[in-house]
């Protein structure tokens, strides 16, 4: 089984959701028919990412997440259907519901987000702490503060082994889709550069190779 839970009572798009999750390796995702039963379910086994039909929420569902934010343990909640008025959803998404775009969001909560808890991340001189969102340097004993979408993009890049596009990076990391038309990526790679070598270097670290950036993982 995976850390993902499905309550999704539409069967169609609930065994689209799961094919894709299952294509992606992540295991069969558990099914539930309410949120009575899914807390049954997750006594044995913690639930990373919880999605939701939001076509069939309801007053017992926003109930349930006004407690749910309160455990020290929580999973993240992804809401289909684009409703932003559930106390503790974590992301909402419009429908016609595009899987493509829900899978990358799906990858980002189940790969890069517990990345940022607990991983380290050493590159050339530098050791990126995710869970402090700072970046130590062999050479100065003031450490790089990050904000959190800096933190979440070099953790993104790291666990890569080929460069990432622009679309998979907005898509990743900030939710954006290929329709969004934004300076966001680039405005934090300058940003990054600037930290990492104030002389100019830093893209040594953040490179782009044909439109994609990847991290550099050895000496510049």
């Amino acid at each position: 089984m995976t850390g993902i839970s499905l309550f999704i009572p539409d069967g169609a798009l609930r065994e689209a959701v799961v094919e894709q999750i299952k294509a992606a390796h992540w295991g069969e995702p558990r099914i539930v028919d309410g949120i009575q039963s899914w807390g049954k379910q997750n006594e044995d086994e913690a639930t990373q990412l919880l999605i939701i039909d939001d076509a069939d929420a309801d007053k017992k569902l926003m109930t349930f997440l006004h407690h749910l934010k309160d455990r020290a343990e929580k999973p993240a909640i992804l809401m289909l259907g684009g409703r932003d008025d559930f106390e503790g959803v974590s992301e909402t998404f419009e429908k016609p519901l595009r899987l493509g775009h829900l899978l990358t969001r799906i990858r980002y909560y189940m790969e890069t987000a517990p990345l940022l808890r607990d991983r380290v991340v050493d590159f050339g001189p530098y050791r990126l702490e995710p869970q402090n969102r700072r970046i130590l340097c062999a050479n100065n004993s003031d450490p790089i503060r990050l904000t959190e979408k800096e933190t979440a993009l070099l953790v993104f890049l790291a666990q890569r082994n080929e460069p990432a596009t622009r679309r998979d990076i907005l898509a990743a990391i900030w939710g954006y889709d290929e329709r969004i038309d934004t300076h966001t990526l680039e405005t934090h790679i300058y940003q990054l550069r600037r930290k990492l070598d104030k002389d100019g270097g830093g893209d040594a670290w953040l490179v782009n190779e044909a439109g994609a950036y990847r991290l550099a993982r050895g000496q510049a």
